[in-house]
This record gives structure tokens, C-alpha cells and sequence, in this order.
């Protein structure tokens, strides 16, 4: 009669059976796991690439984009600039002086104007936009104070404040009414004051 810690030959071989199997699988798994590891690790790296791909599609896309963009506000400027230049009124009333891109020299406060117009009396501050946005009318209010900074000696001028456009959406055109602010847009081959509510400052 054998004792109970006693194993049989059978049962030692069983034993070690089972623990080989259990090695076995555990070996597959682990084969597996390794292998998808790998194919995840390609994917990982097609993904990446693919991504790669498509930012640099969209930087192109956006450089063309861009490229289109300042060519429109150039023309856009262009356009404006010959015209006052050519005809240099404004509601009725001549204008001696048309100055584009005016930078003040001193600086106080700096800024940019795209057109001034002037004469003894009356001053006119126009922005050119290819499409002007609502954030342009009152971005309109940071010129004339800009403006009346750099030159005091214009104090006692009526100013005009504008913004010339190809384009006014009505939300545009409802703010610009709102503030004064006078818009100036094409049409045909001349220029044509649209605003509601024109005021000066």
C-alpha cells in the first residue's frame, strides 16, 4: 500500500504533461501577442505615414488657399486706391491728399492706415477688405483713436470712418449702419457709398 504523498509513475508523467501543454499555450499566446504587436506596430506606421500624406496635402491646400486670399485683398486694394486716385472725392467733397498705407512718423500709437483722404477740413479713414466682416466695422473705432493720437494737428477735422469692400454681407451693412461707419463697394467701374447712416467723429 503506497503512502498518500506518494505519486505514481502515471501521475508523475500526467503531471508533467499537463505542464508541458500549459507551456505550450502559454508559448502560442505569447507567439501570438508578438505577432500582433508587429502587425499593430505596420498599422501604427501606415497610419502615420497616411497621416503624414494628408498634412501635407492640407499645408499645399492651405498655401493655395492663402496665395488665392492676398492676391483677392490685393486686388481689392488696388482697385480702391486707383479709383480714388483717379477721382479722389468722397460724398460730394474734393480731397487734395490720397495717401495709401499711411504709418505714423512719430509713433504713438502704432498703426496702419490702408487709405487716407484729405483736404483743410475733412479727413477720411478707409479700410479695404476683399469681404468685410462684422469685426472690421468695429475695429473701425481703434483707427480714429489711433488716428487723433498720431495727428493732433487734425484735432478740429471732421473725420470719416469707412470700410471699402467688393463684398458686404447684411449683417455687415446692419452693424455698419448701427455705428456710423460709411461703406464703400464697387459697382460697375465706379464706387458707390452704401451706408444707411453716415457720421462723423
Amino acid at each position: 500500500m503506497k503512502k498518500k504523498e506518494e505519486l505514481s509513475w502515471a501521475e508523475i508523467k500526467a503531471m508533467y504533461a499537463e505542464t508541458d501543454r500549459q507551456f505550450k499555450d502559454i508559448a502560442k499566446r505569447f507567439k501570438e501577442n508578438s505577432r500582433q504587436i508587429k502587425e499593430n506596430a505596420i498599422q501604427s506606421k501606415e497610419t502615420d505615414k497616411k497621416f503624414d500624406r494628408l498634412e501635407k496635402m492640407i499645408e499645399r491646400t492651405n498655401q493655395q488657399i492663402g496665395g488665392i486670399s492676398r492676391s483677392n485683398g490685393k486686388f481689392c486694394e488696388e482697385y480702391f486706391i486707383n479709383s480714388f486716385k483717379e477721382n479722389p472725392t468722397f460724398l460730394g467733397e474734393k480731397f487734395e491728399r490720397v495717401v495709401e498705407y499711411l504709418k505714423p512718423d512719430p509713433v504713438v500709437v502704432n498703426d496702419e492706415y490702408d487709405l487716407v483722404l484729405r483736404n483743410g477740413k475733412t479727413v477720411v479713414l478707409i479700410e479695404m477688405k476683399y469681404k468685410a466682416g462684422t469685426d472690421d466695422v468695429g475695429k473701425m473705432f481703434s483707427k480714429l483713436n489711433s488716428y487723433r493720437a498720431n495727428y493732433p494737428m487734425f484735432k478740429d477735422y471732421k473725420i470719416y470712418l469707412c470700410l471699402a469692400s467688393f463684398r458686404f454681407p447684411a449683417k455687415v451693412r446692419e452693424c455698419a449702419a448701427k455705428d456710423g461707419i460709411v461703406l464703400i463697394q464697387q459697382r460697375g467701374d465706379k464706387i458707390e457709398v452704401i451706408s444707411e447712416n453716415v457720421r462723423t467723429w
